[in-house]
């Protein structure tokens, strides 16, 4: 019964974006926007540090605008919790049968769907730009594994925020602790040498974009990295994802 419930919320979360043009604008016009700013700027431009082999800088940042389009899910996570706060949406389901983790829970799966939907638009339109993914579908299907998994841990990074935060006002500001060092160093932008790179380390999105490099660029899908990175983000999906729960559901589900 858990189970069909969740799925039938998972449905009326996916509805919403048919409902209100508005936001199925900003989830297709986002990831085409952020890579077509990247492509005309950056797809003529090289440098002599790629740790995989790439034509143009535009290619070697790919990977991470695909995890940066699913990052930014979770600030609209955040958003959106403070808004069913202020409207007393989050006080209704209270009184409902549904119990809190499942009515989380399917918004996790639903917002990791948006945001694994979004990741593969960009690299659609890279495509469709003249890039060439390697890994074929295998590739493509242990991609959005890590893109998924990395919607999870955004969605958890929302609800962490949700939980603090007394309004979207708020929580739109708290988000951008989070969101700007993972665009600057989990999505590669600022990351140049190996220091820069061992900074990027401490970003959950910089084992998706590490591991997206070598799937997409080498092809290479038994390298050990991937494994090793899969591992790393799992774990932090899980550690962070609890904490999102557990933390929101004491701050609202009394």
């Amino acid at each position: 019964m858990n189970m069909r419930t969740m799925a039938a919320l998972v449905a009326v979360e996916l509805k919403k974006l048919y409902r209100a043009p508005m936001n199925l604008s900003v989830m297709l016009l986002m990831p085409i926007g952020l890579t077509l700013v990247f492509y005309f700027a950056l797809s003529g431009v090289s440098n002599d540090y790629y740790p995989t082999p790439v034509t143009n800088h535009f290619e070697y940042l790919l990977p991470g605008v695909m995890g940066y389009a699913v990052i930014y899910m979770g600030m609209m996570v955040a958003l959106s919790l403070s808004e069913y706060r202020s409207s007393g949406l989050l006080k209704r389901v209270e009184v409902t049968p549904v119990p809190p983790a499942i009515y989380l829970g399917s918004h996790i799966i639903a917002n990791m769907i948006i945001a694994v939907v979004q990741a593969l638009i960009v690299l659609l339109l890279a495509w469709i730009l003249g890039f060439d993914p390697q890994g074929g579908v295998v590739g493509l299907l242990l991609a959005s594994l890590f893109l998924a998994l990395l919607g999870v841990t955004a969605v958890g990074l929302g609800m962490l925020v949700a939980a603090v935060a007394k309004d979207s006002g708020a929580a739109s500001g708290l988000s951008a602790i989070f969101i700007v060092p993972m665009m600057m160093f989990g999505a590669l932008l600022a990351v140049f040498d190996e220091t820069t790179r061992t900074i990027a380390r401490f970003m959950p999105n910089y084992y998706v974009s590490e591991s997206l490099s070598v799937i997409f660029h080498t092809g290479r899908l038994s390298d050990p990295i991937i494994g090793r990175n899969l591992l790393i983000l799992t774990a932090i999906s899980l550690v962070i994802v609890t904490a999102g729960i557990q933390l929101f559901k004491r701050a609202e589900f009394k």
